[in-house]
């Protein structure tokens, strides 16, 4: 669960919701990009005796394709690695619509892991730069808890988050 800093409020509680804050949470177009609340995350769903958020499933290598309504073939990647739980549908999906790069380049993603990595390592990143989180160890706190709840399929970005983030 993630809790801010006690120290500082990001907003003014003696003013009623919806007004103009004077604490310190930047305002838009301030210039600041800068969050003063400084988040603690507690672990919630990697466990933590996990090295790796990754490690917590086994993986299979498959095939994923795209079929038209006449059955010419649309798009397909061999040799993508995926959870061993995920369906086949959500292999094909993930596969052609969200791995990064030309299909058939040796640049193309072709695991799950590149791809949640990709996405939320950029997302986890940004926080700790921006000073979101109150220390590194909460930024990849974040980073653990967010990998795995992508990785069992517990949630999942909108489509341009996973065409345009990373």
């Amino acid at each position: 669960m993630a809790t801010t800093d006690a120290s500082v409020s990001p907003r003014d509680p003696q003013k009623p919701a919806g007004s103009k804050s004077s604490g310190s949470a930047p305002q838009r177009g301030s210039g600041s990009r800068h969050f003063h609340g400084r988040l603690k995350i507690d672990e919630q769903f990697c466990p933590p005796e996990a090295n790796d958020p990754f490690d917590t499933v086994d993986w299979d290598v498959r095939s994923a394709a795209i079929k038209g309504e006449g059955g010419e073939v649309l798009f397909e990647q061999t040799n993508c690695e995926v959870p061993s739980f995920w369906s086949q549908l959500a292999t094909n999906v993930i596969c052609s619509k969200y791995f990064y790069g030309e299909v058939g380049s040796d640049d193309r993603e072709h695991s799950v892991r590149q791809l949640i990595h990709r996405v939320v390592r950029t997302i986890a990143d940004w926080g700790l730069e921006d000073g979101y989180f109150a220390s590194k160890d909460d930024g990849e706190r974040f980073y653990r808890d967010l990998s795995w709840l992508c990785l069992h399929q517990h949630g999942a970005f909108n489509s341009p988050v996973w065409f345009n983030v990373g």
